[in-house]
């Protein structure tokens, strides 16, 4: 066989895998497209499109409609994105599922590629993407327009300034690079989290690419554009954050306590997927409290290891800080931790050398990832 046959042979596999990660997708969120366009903060976005009708108004960061919702931030990405649908479609629901279905379809086929790169075997970074496209609370997350509008869209912008980054660092084509920067200072414009994108490429440099970590070199310069570009929406943010809850209601010793709880709440659901009881909940949380150390110490022998465990832990630190409230009405907030969560687990199952192990664990996985969430969502 000559290398043009299997280079060939090898994109087949990946547009068929790239077309089952659509098909799958389309026909099991077809019942969204029955939803109506709702309440909520659907309408709170849907007022604010009325109201800021002009450039002028969407792109002004002091503007404030008086109403609790988007007018307490400054997201004119969003803005711009309902407004072209309010315009065009009112409240004609099926538009709008329509476009978050195809930004699901987008983010996943990122995620196949992005989690590819640890994984380095396309059954493996199949499944992890697959368990990521059907993952129950995701399927509720993408069912909410508001929620895909900002969690999905925020999340294409994170997960494409990451892959385009990690292809500069492999390829050192400027080109990556610079449209890294591109998509990251759009994203800081759609929501402002995208900016936490900084720590997750800093602790993938450190890991995989900086031998010598104390040492300052002109390679570390490439982190300099990413901190400039996020200083708008940093400050902007700063300037409109008036009486958050962070330094009221959870200040000092509560915050820390508080952050835990919902530390330990976000991998309960990632690993449970629905509500449990009080027990299975410590049960998880002595888990988890005695496997990430572990992981880690495992993760000094394999960098990809080690920065999946890292980006896991640093998704829902970023993410613990937007939630106040139960995560199961707030599933949106494990969109992107489920990315890491599923890249982690196949990871480590394609990684085990030992073939009745690898075929055993593998199966465990496919039921768990895979066949739990479709019965949760076609029953």
């Amino acid at each position: 066989m000559t290398i043009s046959q299997i280079k060939n042979n090898k994109t087949i596999r990946i547009l068929l895998i790239l077309l089952i990660l659509i098909i799958s997708i389309t026909f099991l969120y077809k019942p969204h497209f029955e939803s109506k366009f709702g309440g909520g903060d659907n309408l709170e976005w849907y007022q604010e499109v009325k109201e800021r009708n002009t450039l002028e108004k969407i792109f002004d960061y002091k503007y404030y409609s008086g109403r609790f919702g988007p007018s307490s931030y400054f997201n004119p990405v969003q803005l711009l994105v309902w407004r072209y649908m309010v315009t065009h479609y009112d409240k004609n629901h099926y538009p709008y599922h329509l476009l978050c279905t195809l930004i699901h379809i987008i983010n996943t086929i990122i995620v196949f590629f992005l989690l590819k790169t640890f994984i380095k075997n396309n059954f493996f970074s199949f499944g992890a993407a697959l368990s990521f496209a059907i993952y129950y609370l995701n399927f509720e997350t993408i069912g909410w327009i508001s929620a895909t509008i900002t969690t999905g869209l925020a999340a294409f912008f994170i997960l494409s300034t990451l892959f385009l980054s990690i292809k500069y660092f492999q390829t050192k084509n400027k080109f990556f690079y610079l449209s890294s920067l591109l998509t990251f200072a759009v994203g800081t414009f759609t929501k402002e989290y995208v900016v936490f994108v900084i720590p997750i490429l800093l602790v993938y440099y450190l890991i995989t690419q900086k031998k010598m970590v104390l040492k300052f070199i002109k390679t570390d310069l490439i982190f300099l554009p990413y901190l400039i570009l996020s200083l708008p929406i940093i400050l902007i943010t700063f300037a409109k954050l008036n009486t958050s809850a962070i330094v009221t209601t959870w200040g000092g010793f509560n915050l820390g306590i508080h952050m835990f709880y919902r530390f330990t709440n976000f991998v309960n659901y990632l690993i449970t997927i629905v509500p449990v009881s009080f027990v299975i909940q410590i049960a998880v949380t002595a888990f988890i409290l005695f496997s990430f150390p572990l992981l880690i110490y495992c993760g000094l022998k394999d960098k990809n290891l080690l920065f999946l465990i890292v980006w896991l832990v640093l998704l829902i630190s970023i993410y613990i800080y937007s939630n106040f409230r139960d995560i199961y009405s707030l599933a949106r907030y494990l969109y992107l931790p489920s990315v890491a969560w599923f890249g982690l687990l196949y990871y480590i199952t394609a990684n085990i050398r030992n073939k009745k192990t690898k075929i055993i664990t593998s199966f465990c996985l496919i039921n768990y990832t895979i066949i739990l969430n479709l019965f949760l969502i076609l029953r």
